[in-house]
This record gives C-alpha cells, sequence and structure tokens, in this order.
C-alpha cells in the first residue's frame, strides 16, 4: 500500500520516519509512503468547502481541500493518514469526530487514518522510558515519575524538564525557534530507539494498530 501521510511540522516528519518501519516495515517492501509536513496545526476553516488560503500553510486550515483532491486521485491500493497533536483541544472524541466528518464531503469510503496524539508527539517519547534512558543517559527519572502518560498537562514542557538541561523555562528562554529545533533533535534521538511493541502512551498505540489494520488492507479505519 501507498500512504499519504500529513504531520504538523518537521519533528513529527522526522519522528515518522522511522516509526513506520518499525510498524509496517521498510520502505518499499512492500509498502511505500510519503509524508507531508506542514506549518503547525491551524484550525479547520469556517467553510470547509472553499478555497484554503495559500498564506496559511497549517494542517487544519488545508485539510478539507487535501481530503478533496486525494478523494479524486486515490487508488485502491492508496490510503491518506492523518497525524496532528491533541494540544489544548477539550475532547479528543469530537475533535476527532470533526475530522472524519470532512470525509462525507469527499468520499466516504476512501481508505484514511486519522490519529491524534495526546497531548503531544513528546507523549510517544515519555510513553517509552527505556528509549529515553538510552537517548539521553542522564535523564531525570524523578519528572518521569510524576507524568500521568497521555495527559494534558504540557507534555513537551514535561520532557524538557526530564531531559534538557535547565528544563522547559531554560529551553523557552531561548526563544520558539529554539523550542522547535529541540523537537526535532528530540525526534531524532529517540524515535529509532523506541520499542513499538512495549510503548505506554494509549495514543501511539492506536497509531501503530491502526497503521498496521490500515496496511492489511481493512476498511476505512478512520
Amino acid at each position: 500500500m501507498r500512504l499519504e501521510i500529513l504531520v504538523e511540522g518537521q519533528s513529527e516528519r522526522t519522528a515518522l520516519e522511522p516509526l513506520l518501519t518499525k510498524i509496517i516495515g521498510p520502505y518499499n517492501q512492500p509498502h511505500t509512503w510519503r509524508i507531508h509536513k506542514h506549518r503547525g496545526i491551524g484550525k479547520l476553516p469556517d467553510n470547509p468547502a472553499l478555497k484554503p488560503n495559500p498564506k496559511d500553510p497549517t494542517l487544519l486550515h488545508n485539510l478539507p481541500s487535501k481530503l478533496r483532491a486525494y478523494s479524486k486521485s486515490l487508488q485502491d491500493d492508496e490510503a491518506v493518514v492523518v497525524l496532528l497533536d491533541l494540544d489544548s483541544h477539550p475532547d479528543c472524541k469530537a475533535l476527532k469526530q470533526n475530522l472524519t466528518a470532512l470525509l462525507s464531503d469527499c468520499n466516504p469510503g476512501m481508505k484514511s487514518l486519522f490519529r491524534i496524539a495526546i497531548e503531544e508527539l513528546e507523549a510517544w517519547y515519555l510513553g517509552d522510558s527505556v528509549a529515553l534512558a538510552q537517548a539521553y543517559p542522564s535523564v531525570n527519572n524523578h519528572v518521569l515519575a510524576g507524568y500521568v502518560q497521555d495527559s494534558q498537562c504540557g507534555t513537551w514542557e514535561k520532557l524538557a524538564d526530564a531531559v534538557y538541561p535547565g528544563g522547559h523555562a531554560a529551553l523557552k528562554k531561548q526563544g520558539p525557534m529554539q523550542c522547535l529545533t529541540q523537537k526535532r533533535i528530540w525526534a531524532r534521538d529517540i524515535a529509532p530507539k523506541m520499542d513499538i511493541e512495549n510503548n505506554n502512551s494509549p495514543s501511539f498505540q492506536q497509531f501503530r494498530d491502526g497503521l498496521k489494520d490500515l496496511v492489511n488492507q481493512q476498511p476505512n479505519s478512520a
């Protein structure tokens, strides 16, 4: 199967490159994929039927038009995968319902998978303490012990407190660009070491299992 994967940004792309190989096998053996990064999550447009604003490169803003395009071009052995963070949305189920409802304006039978990292992708790294310790041997285990898996608690800040010198406060002082850079570094350092079958993050488990079902030619997995 060929997968068209839509993500928020470079850190998600960096993380998925090794994780996809772990979950569904090496590229082109037999599955292939393209990962399309955006500039943040954004929000769904008030009128999904309108053409997107070319000045807004965020994922959700462009999602309706991209789904319409995919519904016309995807073949039976192709599927679209959308991965985004829950962030501050109060209800994961409601967000997912809003996303899957977009398919009714396109092609309800299109093979698709919508998955949400709760609260942020960094929750997946925190779900594998062994991978964290391998990537960062000086990890603060006291911080990890106080983390409730997949809670909306400021997840990337919690990871920073565990592995970054001076914690999230020191990182934030360097500005938002350095924060984004550090997220990409975490993705590069931790994702290749993750044990996909032993991860405590329910949202990672949902992504892993949904992806396996999708490539095994299951019916629409949205």
